[in-house]
């Protein structure tokens, strides 16, 4: 008896485990950016700010509006804090996910060909049914050894050919009272 493969419970835990990752890092994209000490929201919004999808696809949605001159020196030192800011968050939550979900879609690509591999592998659970029984028997030796309905000779046209619908039944073979076919 062989032993039952664990192989369908790995490949199912893989899965699970791989999307779960990836929930967790597609939610981690997808939630808004923390706001940046220097105050405001990083993004076009005023109550939230933007998620790290948008900011990574629109670095100038970040939302500080103009650049301040050059001679205002605090405003100019407070605007590059504040995209430093929502910049240094959008890369941080980047590099925090991005490999998360390419681990976790590869964790999932993995227990899914081993759960294809198990059903491609998995044996036929019914017998084989040549085993043991043998072929089927022939024609002939169900007919007891002639075959009716066949000749060798040629009929005249119009004439029956000869041997036509003579056809001898075959012996009984049935087993004789008390005893079974198998038992021969």
């Amino acid at each position: 008896m062989s032993r039952p493969s664990s192989t369908p419970w790995i490949g199912l835990l893989l899965v699970c485990l791989g999307l779960f990752g990836m929930a967790v890092s597609v939610t981690g994209l997808w939630t808004a950016l923390p706001p940046p000490a220097a105050g405001g929201t990083c993004g076009p919004g005023q109550g939230t700010s933007e998620t790290a999808v948008e900011a990574l696809v629109d670095p100038a949605s970040i939302g500080a509006g103009p650049e301040p001159a050059a001679v205002d020196t605090v405003a100019r030192a407070n605007w590059s804090q504040f995209i430093h800011e929502c910049q240094s968050a959008t890369d941080d939550r980047a590099l925090a996910t991005l490999p998360a979900l390419i681990v976790s879609a590869g964790i999932t690509v993995v227990g899914v060909l081993l759960l294809r591999r198990r059903t491609r592998r998995r044996p036929d659970p019914s017998p084989e049914a040549t085993t043991g029984i043998g072929w089927p028997p022939l024609p002939e030796a169900l007919l007891g050894g002639s075959q009716p309905f066949v000749t060798s000779s040629v009929a005249a046209p119009g004439a029956a050919p000869a041997g036509v619908g003579t056809a001898t039944p075959p012996p009984p073979h049935g087993p004789g009272p008390g005893t079974s076919s198998w038992g021969r």
